[in-house]
């Protein structure tokens, strides 16, 4: 995406997100921020390593979601501030934004605006609900989509009644994937037709489509689908077990690898047994199972078995914790994680674009900005601001 311009008037998390992947992918992010109070994230930290930089530099958060940009602090609720974006918007290829829907027209930035200085403008919008329905500019954050999608229905376990998030931020990053591809397909509908389009998702379509697994059983079948902890509801077995000293998952979704498994574990038996016959009849008797493999796993350390398993070619693996999830050789091999110099914090690590074209990961040309870092020369170069007209919008606190 060399030589494509970003416009990107996203905060919070999907949006971001979805910047970043353009980024990665080769195109130029302008980051626009509020100057002196930038995108919220930048004050999301767990760590205490970030703590004290966060407000300028960005907390742990933005760090991990915001590489390959540059932040451009201009105050959009300022007539100078809104003529600013647009004339960026006059040499951009893409807009991004994810305010409620109505937020960017109030601006004058909405679709009209930006098509007028800008016909082949892809203008890519992502909210919460939608630009439709009864919900429809209502606010929404991660965790109230997931509960409305009923994600936190089925996580958990059936015997405690208390709703439980998935410990991933599953809709927003779902969310801003999706966002990504409708934007790429976009930008080639207009290599081809020469047209600018309209891209909008919401969080709330993108987090159901991802349970979309579930959603002939649910709305054909009339199944009731709870929480069932690791396990899964249309496969068995299909879940954590305990081991001698901890815990391991075994995925076996055929027929061929239950019976695989049978005979690894010496157990003839359940392959003839009516009541694991098929999958069908292994989540029927899905209990009965667990409780026979929760015995058999529960002579062996975790180690032992994962070697046994992978011997086998059975689908397994031990329970991490984050810290050795992010330390998994398999990880670091394949250059998933990637040291980065940043100018404030020293070095620190990425979790770069999950793929790779021609053998190579994608790029990281820059850490994430510091707020306003590019203002100056992002106006200079695009617009050409000179020093002076700088002076002033800064003594006008536009930029």
């Amino acid at each position: 995406m060399t030589g494509v311009k970003v416009l990107d008037f996203t905060h919070g998390v999907a949006g971001p997100y979805a910047s970043m992947l353009l980024g990665d992918l080769g195109a130029a992010v302008w980051k626009i921020e509020r100057p002196r109070r930038g995108d919220p994230t930048r004050y999301m930290n767990v760590s205490d390593k970030f703590a004290s930089g966060a407000e300028e530099f960005g907390g742990d958060y933005f760090l991990a979601i915001n590489r390959n940009k540059r932040s451009v602090g201009i105050d959009l609720s300022l007539p100078e501030g809104r003529d600013l974006a647009l004339r960026l918007a006059a040499n951009a290829d893409i807009v991004l934004s994810n305010f409620r829907p109505g937020v960017m027209d109030r601006l004058g930035l909405g679709v009209d605006a930006l098509r007028e200085v800008n016909p082949g403008l892809i203008v890519a919008e992502l909210s919460a609900y939608g630009v439709g329905g009864e919900l429809a500019g209502q606010p929404g954050m991660d965790v109230a989509i997931q509960a409305r999608a009923g994600v936190m229905s089925i996580t958990g376990y059936a015997d405690d009644p208390r709703p439980v998030k998935p410990g991933a931020s599953i809709a927003d990053f779902g969310g801003g994937a999706h966002f990504t591809v409708a934007i790429l397909a976009a930008l080639h509908k207009r290599s081809v037709t020469g047209k600018g389009s309209t891209v909008q998702i919401s969080l709330l379509d993108a987090m159901v489509s991802l349970l979309m697994n579930y959603s002939v059983a649910v709305i054909d079948g009339g199944a009731e689908i709870g929480p069932m902890g690791s396990g899964h509801p249309q496969l068995a077995p299909f879940a954590a077990f305990d081991t001698a000293d901890g815990h391991i998952v075994i995925a076996t979704g055929t027929n061929k690898l239950w019976r695989s498994l049978c005979q690894l574990l010496g157990r003839d038996d359940l392959v003839t047994d009516l009541r694991f016959e098929t999958n069908v009849h292994r989540v029927q008797h899905r209990d009965e199972l667990e409780q026979i493999l929760n015995k058999e796993m529960a002579t062996k350390p975790t180690s032992e078995w994962q070697a046994i398993f992978e011997s086998q070619g059975i689908p397994s693996s031990p329970v991490n914790r984050l810290s050795e999830a992010f330390r998994e050789p398999q990880l670091w091999s394949q250059g998933l994680i990637a040291a980065i110099e940043h100018p404030e914090y020293g070095e620190i690590h990425q979790v770069v674009a999950p793929y790779l074209v021609d053998d190579h990961r994608m790029p990281i040309e820059c850490p994430p900005p510091s707020l306003g870092a590019d203002t100056a020369e992002v106006l200079a170069d695009e617009l050409g601001l000179s020093t002076d007209d700088l002076s002033t919008l800064r003594d006008a606190r536009v930029i």
